[in-house]
């Protein structure tokens, strides 16, 4: 099971992922909705700078035009790219053009059995679908579960690889893996200790995850 770390804000975050086992890192940038952790695509570069080999690092970001988001992956050197809002497959092709190396993932927000379409339908232009969950004033970081039910259908029908998100711990990623079988798994607010990344739950998210896999 591939674990994404997400929120990586400073060295100590990013060191405590590493240490963990962690196979991608994720910077959130461009934010325009509420979110802890965010940090300049400037910032990111230079935490990104200092990745060993095998590490993916991974710009988050709320931001939705193309010109927008080329600059964020630019500047930070990052090398997938996670749509958090809502932009379109032709907009994903633009940025494709653009950074032929690059990976996207989309994040599709799952409240309700429409998640299942949506994922379909962005399966075809991005790399992978990410599966989250959504408040009136965020679009990820909630720490709130959804319908793994549904997570699990679009699993079974979609055509790329699928990476569950949303309330994951150290705790239920477990079950969460058993149950959706996901192609990875991506943390941030389920590896905080009174607001800060903590190492022993991250090791644990981590290793439990794998575990069921």
């Amino acid at each position: 099971m591939r674990v994404k770390i997400c929120g990586t804000a400073t060295f100590a975050d990013l060191s405590c992922a590493v240490a963990a086992g962690a196979d991608a890192a994720g910077f959130l940038m461009g934010i325009t909705h509420v979110t802890q952790d965010a940090v300049t695509p400037e910032a990111a570069a230079a935490m990104v700078a200092t990745l060993p080999p095998f590490i993916e690092p991974v710009a988050v970001t709320h931001l939705t035009r193309p010109v927008d988001l080329i600059r964020i992956v630019e500047v930070s050197h990052c090398t997938t790219l996670q749509i958090q809002d809502m932009v379109t497959p032709e907009d994903i092709a633009e940025i494709r053009a653009a950074l032929p190396y690059l990976r996207i993932i989309k994040a599709v927000h799952v409240t309700d059995m429409s998640a299942v379409a949506t994922a379909k339908y962005f399966a075809d232009a991005a790399d992978a679908i990410l599966l989250d969950t959504r408040t009136v004033d965020r679009i990820g970081g909630t720490g709130i579960p959804h319908d793994w039910n549904i997570s699990a259908k679009i699993v079974q029908e979609c055509s790329v690889p699928v990476i569950l998100a949303g309330g994951l711990t150290p705790e239920n990623v477990g079950e969460a893996v058993r149950r959706v079988r996901p192609y990875a798994v991506d943390v941030h607010t389920g590896v905080k200790m009174n607001g800060v990344r903590d190492a022993e739950r991250t090791r644990a998210f981590v290793a439990n995850a794998r575990d069921c896999s």
